[in-house]
């Protein structure tokens, strides 16, 4: 089985959702430490005057010591009206936006306290509404290893793969021999933007998953297939 591991994040862009699409078993990594300015707590969306980024308010005091798992959501802000309203208003002309839009309100307006219980939640909307099979598996629950490539071998051997999928721009940072001497082959994951119907112009890549799925309801699966590409070889 493949084995994978992605940051949280809201609403994942095409280039995560291919991946985990690509994966037996997806390492949900809330044990990495938070970033600010990353996708971690923010999407984005296109709009009439292009791209826009939909972010939720943390708690960021010490947050860069802490862990993503260990995140709150700041309750003074009243961003979950804000990203239902601009969903509606740069979306409803969308083919497909009225069969999910209640659905992905339900997710937003939830009482939420952790940033992390939230990304969980808009993560597995759309790994569901896109068919997606992947095993999800919380990085709390996995061996604790501080040095990247033993973590590879670690968790893969935790979670019964014998493969890891690392996105080609990853790959410097382990040491693909050491992990494949521990019988855990390296496939290197290539994502190519495939255009598709988009409101606003020309299009535009990297946005949210639900800018697909707005735009092309039960054929965003197919897409994402079609954008990526796992391979063995080495990177030069």
């Amino acid at each position: 089985m493949v084995l994978t591991v992605v940051q949280p994040s809201y609403f994942p862009e095409m280039r995560v959702l291919s991946r985990i699409a690509a994966a037996d078993v997806v390492v949900w990594a809330n044990t990495f430490h938070y970033k600010k300015h990353s996708t971690i707590n923010r999407t984005r969306i296109k709009t009439i005057s292009g791209p826009r980024w939909l972010s939720i308010p943390v708690l960021t005091r010490g947050a860069s010591k802490q862990i993503i798992a260990d995140m709150r959501i700041d309750p003074e802000h009243d961003w979950q009206g804000a990203h239902i309203r601009s969903l509606q208003s740069n979306y409803q002309s969308s083919p497909y936006y009225y069969f999910f839009a209640d659905e992905i309100a339900d997710v937003i307006n939830k009482k939420w306290r952790l940033l992390d219980e939230l990304l969980q939640q808009s993560t597995s909307f759309l790994c569901q509404k896109l068919g997606f099979l992947a095993r999800f598996v919380d990085s709390r629950e996995l061996p604790g290893v501080t040095d990247r490539s033993h973590r590879v071998i670690a968790w893969a051997e935790a979670c019964g793969c014998s493969s890891y999928l690392v996105p080609t721009e990853d790959e410097r940072f382990i040491d693909r021999q050491f992990i494949e001497k521990n019988n855990c082959s390296v496939l290197c994951f290539d994502f190519r933007s495939v255009a598709y119907h988009q409101l606003f112009g020309d299009f535009i890549g990297e946005l949210s998953g639900l800018d697909l799925l707005f735009n092309e309801g039960e054929m965003s699966r197919f897409i994402l297939q079609s954008a990526q590409r796992a391979r063995k070889e080495r990177t030069a």
